[in-house]
């Protein structure tokens, strides 16, 4: 799989900018890359939102986060960075060619058993104009799979499929025993084998490995490249804030569209 070159460019002439921003927790033995496709708008189905998606396996942590994101996060927040990023912007108002602008596409950072073994956190940015800087905890996920017959090759590994309901959608996840390592991506995980492709049962967003690295890894790594101090709130109120936000841009914006997260328990009567 091809580095994007707008990335090797800029760590190239800014790592050392950017590594007081970068905290390493620990080595990494495996760094898998997922293509995520997510529908924006499920009125329209041909408005998708593609993302990379690195998912840096160590033997205690792990973490998930969008390529993208965190190549717009690290040079909007380095004074020499931001010359590159206006730069690009521009060039991409000028050629409306959008695909290297810096800037987030998919804005979580996740970390499996960091900063707390067994759990799960989740920092982010949130806001509209007055942005801030929110982190929640929640205790790992584990999904309780159904393994099926069904079985296919993905990136050379056979692999066997299995399905389960998880807050609001029903996934369904292909996983290799070849590479014995629980964990896959977002917050799925708990099958005999690492999960290389997934998605939910409408294909709103969908995971698929394009690649696996095991050499001249950087380590597991977290990311705060704005030097912020995280507010912690929980992923109930973290998801209801994001709907009124998204709620109020639709009508700002006199959108019409039908679109919704990963997780959609924070509808549910209990959670109110």
């Amino acid at each position: 799989m091809k580095t994007p070159l707008f990335i090797l460019i800029f760590f190239f002439c800014a790592a050392q900018a950017s590594a007081e921003k970068e905290k390493a927790i620990e080595p990494a033995i495996m760094e898998c890359v997922y293509e995520h496709q997510m529908v924006k708008d499920t009125l329209h189905r041909n408005s998708i939102m593609q993302d990379l998606m690195i998912l840096r396996i160590g033997k205690n942590a792990s973490q998930f986060y969008s390529e993208y994101t965190q190549y717009g996060d690290s040079l909007w927040a380095d004074p020499m960075g931001r010359k590159i990023a206006v730069s690009r912007t521009m060039e991409a108002i000028r050629t409306k060619n959008f695909d290297n602008k810096p800037g987030t596409r998919t804005p979580q950072y996740l970390y499996k058993s960091y900063p707390e073994q067994g759990r799960t956190s989740t920092y982010a940015l949130q806001g509209e104009h007055d942005y801030a800087y929110v982190y929640f905890t929640e205790e790992t996920p584990r999904q309780t799979w159904e393994t099926q017959d069904s079985t296919k090759q993905v990136l050379g590994y056979t692999c066997q499929l299995a399905t389960a309901h998880f807050r609001g959608r029903l996934w369904y996840a292909w996983f290799t025993p070849a590479i014995p390592i629980d964990n896959g991506p977002w917050k799925l995980g708990g099958l005999p084998g690492l999960i290389v492709e997934a998605y939910d049962s409408q294909n709103y967003f969908h995971y698929t490995l394009k690649g696996i690295r095991t050499t001249n890894l950087r380590p597991v790594t977290f990311y705060n490249y704005w030097e912020k101090v995280y507010e912690k709130t929980t992923r109930i109120d973290y998801l209801k804030a994001e709907h009124k936000l998204m709620v109020r841009y639709a009508n700002d914006y006199k959108h019409r569209n039908a679109y919704d997260f990963q997780e959609t328990d924070y509808h549910e009567p209990a959670n109110k």
